[in-house]
């Protein structure tokens, strides 16, 4: 499957979680990619552009997405109202997937999102298209097949996740202070360096530092994350000095981050950013 081939719309509101989802579309190989952090802006764009995949957040402001989905389905002046939308949302439960499905949606994936969940879904969804119903009660995907999720392990159904052969996992870390989850992915990172299979550990020690994040509403430590998350998947494909030099930097944002207050709010934007131009411009340098 040829991700160049994929013309992507993201709907998102806020602008730094469109960043990410962008970034990690860009990352893996899409080039045709259009944000819009205005719903009703999307809408007007799809009339001419024939885009294969729409990302929306559920939450659009005055408008869900779930209801935004039901409208495009049903718009005559769209260039492809049969387009595979993707839902993303934090408040991911069994009834939202409900509610997705029926109006139209072929994935639903919980957030914080990560690349392996969001481009596997995607990919997922276009490698068994479903039959489009174009009736007067329901327009989309057959809703007989169920909705695809992603993301919420706990809460997705047996038949949409996908079959893994067994591996070991690491060691269950205990509760950690900010600063000591910072500690820890310093120490993961420096053991993942020298040997690539402790990865799953990386991302380990990396899920604490984004959860306190996400739960600090910590921008541009959420953006930070997001780019080392790349990195760590993105690391087994490039040469090992550039792996190792992009591996340095995520840990130093996200330390630097760390120190700072949320006061300097201009200096950790510079910082966020920055990580996420180094680690794009290292998976440019694929190994050979």
């Amino acid at each position: 499957m040829n991700e160049k081939l994929w013309s992507v719309c993201v709907i998102e509101p806020n602008k730094y979680e469109a960043q990410i989802v962008q970034d990690m579309l860009w990352n893996a190989g899409v080039q045709n990619i259009r944000v819009f952090t205005d719903a009703a802006l999307a809408t007007k764009t799809l009339e001419s552009l024939n885009a294969n995949i729409v990302l929306a957040t559920f939450e659009l402001g005055d408008q869900d997405a779930a209801a935004w989905t039901r409208a495009f389905r049903r718009n005559p002046c769209a260039a492809n109202r049969k387009a595979a939308v993707f839902i993303l949302s934090k408040a991911f439960s069994r009834p939202l997937a409900e509610t997705c499905r029926h109006a139209g949606v072929n994935a639903l994936i919980g957030k914080p999102i990560s690349n392996k969940a969001l481009l596997e879904t995607i990919k997922k969804v276009l490698a068994a298209p479903r039959e489009f119903i174009d009736a007067e009660g329901y327009v989309g995907p057959c809703r007989r097949a169920g909705i695809v999720t992603a993301g919420a392990t706990g809460k997705r159904r047996k038949a949409d996740r996908p079959v893994e052969k067994p591996r070991a996992q690491p060691a269950a870390m205990p509760a950690l202070t900010f600063e000591q989850a910072i500690g820890a992915l310093a120490a993961a990172t420096a053991q993942f360096k020298m040997n690539p299979s402790a990865s799953a550990t990386c991302e380990a020690a990396l899920r604490f530092v984004q959860a306190y994040a996400v739960a600090g509403k910590d921008q541009p430590m959420m953006r930070a994350c997001a780019a080392f998350a790349q990195q760590i998947v993105a690391s087994k494909s490039l040469p090992p000095e550039v792996a190792r030099a992009a591996l340095d930097a995520c840990v130093e944002a996200v330390t630097e981050l760390a120190r700072l207050k949320a006061d300097d709010g201009a200096e950790r934007e510079t910082i966020a950013e920055n990580v996420r131009l180094t680690v794009a411009k290292a998976a440019m340098q694929k190994a050979a």
